[in-house]
């Protein structure tokens, strides 16, 4: 059992500990999860403080002009717990997180992600004394999002072909333990899909435990290597390029779609799997010419920000590949 696991308390009625916590309390969260755990408890914290967006030139400024608190409360999904992650962090402040939704990992990394520049970077290293998982708030939120929170696990999918491809191109290290272990979320995921898409208690615990092996996994290898890879430039490109909020779940969704496809590996299979689980690759609000561009200047943004080595280094994406997408997108 991973440390991560034996810091998460289940059940109906756990977010009663939270009256045990002792001196100021700040809570940081968005208006609808908070409503969404006020009408379970009575507890009231010290103060209430809103998450808007991770704009690191924001938050420092937020986080500077702060009091001093014995806990930080994360309280809803990617965005709530990164900025408590943020401020534990800063303030070494105890950490609590209460994810209202699986949405995202965010409530299971250590690292937090932040925004320069509407560009995603990654800082710090924070650990949570514990995460509280109440199916019934989880439950209460819409089950198109919680279902989204399985792609940061489908990604291991394209992440593993891209790791192999940048160890045999690249001379990258490559760990084929820590490969087989990552691979075996995806047969789980696809034993436990329709328990996810209809966000059971089993469907959530899948979830949440192999949010953990992931972060384990890659805590031991030293980097994200296990689950991110070029599915996730491919999102990162998208709010790059629109200057855009999208649900994650789907832009990541997205990114695997496109770029399995790219690599030419199980395709029809990693589809069927994204559909059986309910997450979205077709993002919402996403035009045909914002998917063309996101594609064809993806070789552009990835060298230009200095990311890893995928299959972007070694595939061309040419304007055929990319009508392909499109058309079974249903954009053309």
């Amino acid at each position: 059992m991973s440390e991560l696991i034996k810091r998460i308390l289940r059940g109906k009625n756990i977010l009663e500990k939270l009256k045990e916590l002792k001196g100021k309390v700040l809570v940081v969260s968005m208006e609808i999860p908070w409503k969404g755990v006020e009408k379970y408890i009575s507890w009231k914290p010290t103060q209430i403080l809103w998450a808007q967006e991770m704009e690191v030139s924001i938050i420092d400024g937020i986080v500077k002009n702060l009091v001093d608190f014995d806990w930080v409360v994360g309280i809803g999904g990617g965005v709530s717990c990164d900025f408590a992650k943020y401020i534990s962090w800063q303030k070494n402040i105890p950490l609590i997180l209460v994810p209202t939704i699986v949405s995202v990992d965010a409530p299971f990394t250590p690292s937090i992600a932040v925004r320069e520049n509407n560009v995603v970077r990654y800082v710090g290293n924070i650990v949570p004394e514990n995460i509280f998982i109440d199916y019934r708030i989880i439950k209460d939120a819409p089950e198109h999002l919680n279902r989204a929170g399985v792609a940061d696990l489908l990604s291991i999918h394209t992440a593993l072909w891209d790791w192999k491809c940048s160890a045999d191109h690249n001379n990258e290290r490559y760990d084929e333990q820590i490969a087989i272990e990552a691979e075996q979320c995806l047969v789980i995921i696809d034993n436990m899909a329709e328990e996810i898409y209809n966000v059971t208690p089993k469907g959530i615990d899948t979830i949440v435990d192999l949010y953990c092996k992931e972060v384990e996994l890659c805590n031991i290898f030293g980097n994200a290597r296990p689950e991110e890879g070029s599915e996730h430039i491919v999102a990162y490109h998208v709010e790059y390029l629109t200057k855009r909020q999208f649900l994650h779940g789907d832009l990541v969704g997205f990114g695997i779609f496109s770029m399995a496809r790219l690599q030419e590996n199980k395709v029809e299979w990693i589809t069927d799997l994204l559909k059986r689980c309910g997450v979205s690759y077709r993002v919402d609000g996403l035009s045909k010419d914002e998917v063309s561009r996101t594609l064809l200047e993806l070789k552009k943004f990835k060298d230009e920000m200095g990311l890893f080595f995928s299959v972007i280094d070694v595939k061309e994406i040419s304007n055929n590949f990319v009508d392909s997408v499109l058309y079974e997108l249903n954009l053309i």
